[in-house]
């Protein structure tokens, strides 16, 4: 018996009419024209973001589309909490390859419905294209209050550098064979850079290593972290064990954990703590040093060697 090809583009394009977001409120104009239309508030700044996943290189033919959706939208809104914004609209193009069931975009379609769902994210338009690859690609706009929102380049010299959650758990997973779907603390970044108590941030997609290289460059610095305080999760752990690596190689290196990483001065942090209570864990790392001191840590010797820059790169 045949597999059901891929539901055409029109009768697609019909069916995410139906599903997601509808004109009204700020949407003039939803899914349906040549573009959404929606009304800016004053005193507001537009937050705008994109990222792909591509089958071979984010995900494989074995992982559910489910949860490739679900990730293609959270990889998105980690963007925006990053900059302590609030995500609000998302434009979804799909490269479907021609050999694809409908099972498999209702299912891609369904997990993007619901992790927007959890992150009050409307669906106002998109493209649906063939592709021999399959492929998903969203564009998320937000906004900030005036301007206030976070920079990678923010960062000032005695800062303390934190993390929330727990790092590990994405690496962990794709050594399972298995995607991470992480939960993204929009609700804490967006308070805690309201009310001025965030000075750098960025989000970890490609790793702790990477992106505090990338933090301390932007804001022409140096930084040091004990590596004893990183918060390796229970599953990083217990999988690491299992597959012979290193714990604290997947929490540095991994990357995949959507995790906000920021600094914040000292005379802040117990405020920060508290703002945090109920939303997410936090860990001091380190501090932010004099660009002359480089990007360091030290392990459980006492010893400070250079951190090397080891997390994802796409062309490397």
């Amino acid at each position: 018996m045949k597999n059901k090809k891929v539901v055409s583009e029109f009768a697609l394009l019909a069916r995410l009419r139906r599903s997601f977001v509808k004109a009204g409120s700020r949407l003039k104009v939803a899914i349906g024209d040549d573009t959404a239309v929606f009304e800016e508030k004053q005193g507001r700044s537009l937050l705008a973001t994109t990222d792909m996943l591509v089958e071979g290189v984010h995900f494989t033919s074995a992982h559910s589309a489910f949860k490739v959706g679900q990730k293609a939208v959270a990889s998105n809104v980690s963007d925006i909490a990053a900059m302590g914004g609030k995500p609000l609209y998302a434009l979804v193009s799909v490269g479907f390859k021609k050999t694809n069931t409908l099972k498999y975009a209702e299912e891609l379609l369904a997990g993007i419905k619901k992790e927007a769902a959890k992150y009050k994210v409307g669906i106002i338009g998109g493209d649906t294209v063939s592709s021999k690859v399959n492929t998903v690609n969203i564009t998320l706009l937000g906004e900030a209050s005036g301007k206030k929102y976070a920079l990678r380049s923010g960062a000032k010299e005695g800062d303390f550098i934190i993390v929330t959650g727990e790092l590990g758990n994405g690496a962990a997973a794709l050594l399972n064979g298995e995607l991470y779907i992480p939960k993204i603390h929009t609700a804490f970044a967006e308070a805690a850079v309201g009310a001025g108590l965030i000075h750098g941030m960025i989000d970890i997609s490609d790793g702790l290593s990477s992106e505090l290289h990338h933090l301390a460059f932007e804001s022409g610095l140096g930084a040091f972290i004990d590596l004893q305080t990183v918060p390796v999760s229970a599953f990083a752990k217990r999988t690491a064990a299992r597959k012979n690596k290193d714990a604290y190689a997947l929490a540095l290196n991994g990357g995949e954990d959507y995790n906000l990483l920021f600094t914040a001065a000292p005379a802040n942090i117990r405020k920060i703590f508290k703002l945090a209570k109920g939303w997410t864990k936090l860990t001091v790392l380190g501090v932010m040093r004099n660009k002359k001191s480089g990007v360091k840590y030290s392990g459980a010797d006492g010893e400070l060697r250079l951190l090397p820059r080891k997390g994802y790169d796409h062309f490397a």
